[in-house]
Formats: structure tokens, C-alpha cells, sequence
């Protein structure tokens, strides 16, 4: 009895251990976002530059697409210094292409959806922390449903970008992502609980604070702009 209660204990430290990791680099990330994003929106002629030029967009989208990839597929094999420094440099990216929302939203909306995203993500991440997962039926149907909300949300976004259908989208977005914010909290649970002495540990913190960093940024801007509804 005293030795299974040794093991859960280190169980327990090892699955903490972890999520410390990947919550601590995911807070990083995040507040590498804000920097930029505030930096840029104080400089009013960058802020219009970046936003008003379409070869400028166009390439900052390339860039995170191809940093997302690259981190996705190869972090296993990169060393962690690099993959981690390919995160920060994707979050100072993503400061710079959501920069746009200084030109549509005041700072205290801004501010205030921030928080109220931070409270929405850490209620959501503590019932992923409780909940039991089927990692394959729940993987695959949330993968499912994102694929379909994205290509509706492009759709609607070029054709009817304020019509009751985009609306509908953008709230049935915010429960997609609460639901992602969940499975992922449960599926890094699980990771933590195997993770041991992985010699990809390393890559295994910066793909849960990329994955848990996409769905706080995705959920903070689906909010806002819910919040500015006029």
C-alpha cells in the first residue's frame, strides 16, 4: 500500500511538474503577444503600415504558417532551445498581425475581454484537468468539427462577413474553443502521466503551450469581437 502511494505521489509531481512547463511557456508566449501588439499599436504609422499593406499581411500569414508547421511536425527532433525560440518568435508574429484590433476596438474593451478570456480559459483548463477523455473519439470529432467551423468561418468571413450566419459562427466558435481548451487540458493530463523520462520531453512542453496558446488567442479574438457588436 505505502509503495502504490509513493508511486501515485510521483505520478502526481511528474503530471504537475509538466503542466507547470507548458502553462509557464504558454504565459510566456502570451505575454510576448501583448508586448508586440501594444508596442505596435502605440506607433500609429507601423500600426497602419502593417495593417493596410497587403504584401505585409500576406507574408506575416506565411511566416505563422509555416512556423506552426514547422514546430508541429519536427519539434520532436529540434533541440528545445530552438523549438522554444520558434514558439516566441510565432507569439511575436501573432502580436503583429492582431495589432489590427487597436484600429476597431478601444484599449478597455480590449482589456477587459483579456480577462474575461483568462477567467473563461482557467475555468475551462481546471474541468480538463477532472474530466476523463477518450483521446481517439474526442480528438478525432473536435478535429472534425474545427476543420468545418474554419472553412464556414473563411466562407462567411469573404461573403457575408456581418450577416446572422457569421454571427452565429463567431458564438458557436467561442464554445468550439471552450471545448478544445478542455480536451486539450485533458490530453496534456494524460501526456504528463507517460511523459516520464521522455527524451522529448522538451518537445513535448512547447507543442502543449503551442496547442494551449491557440486556443486562448483564438478565443480571446472570437470574444472581442463579440464584445464590439454594435
Amino acid at each position: 500500500m505505502a509503495q502504490a502511494n509513493a508511486v501515485s505521489t510521483a505520478s502526481e509531481t511528474q503530471v504537475n511538474r509538466f503542466l507547470a512547463q507548458v502553462y509557464f511557456l504558454m504565459s510566456v508566449g502570451l505575454l510576448v503577444t501583448a508586448l508586440v501588439s501594444t508596442w505596435v499599436g502605440s506607433n500609429l504609422r507601423l500600426l497602419w503600415r502593417i495593417n493596410t499593406n497587403p504584401w505585409i499581411a500576406f507574408g506575416l500569414f506565411l511566416l505563422q504558417i509555416f512556423l506552426v508547421v514547422a514546430l508541429s511536425t519536427s519539434v520532436m527532433r529540434l533541440n528545445v532551445g530552438v523549438a522554444t525560440l520558434l514558439f516566441l518568435v510565432y507569439s511575436a508574429l501573432t502580436g503583429l498581425t492582431i495589432s489590427a484590433i487597436f484600429l476597431v476596438y478601444t484599449e478597455e474593451l480590449i482589456a477587459s475581454v483579456f480577462w474575461i478570456t483568462a477567467g473563461t480559459f482557467l475555468l475551462t483548463s481546471l474541468v480538463g484537468m477532472f474530466i476523463k477523455i477518450d483521446m481517439a473519439k474526442g480528438g478525432g470529432i473536435l478535429f472534425m468539427l474545427l476543420c468545418g467551423w474554419t472553412l464556414a468561418w473563411l466562407f462567411s468571413l469573404i461573403f457575408w462577413p456581418d450577416s446572422n450566419f457569421n454571427w452565429t459562427l463567431n458564438f458557436l466558435g467561442i464554445a468550439l474553443f471552450v471545448g478544445l481548451t478542455a480536451w486539450d487540458t485533458a490530453a496534456l493530463k494524460e501526456i504528463g502521466q507517460q511523459v516520464g523520462s521522455h527524451p522529448a520531453k522538451g518537445g513535448l512542453v512547447v507543442i502543449g503551450a503551442l496547442k494551449l496558446y491557440l486556443d486562448f488567442i483564438n478565443l480571446f479574438l472570437l470574444i472581442l469581437r463579440a464584445a464590439g457588436r454594435r
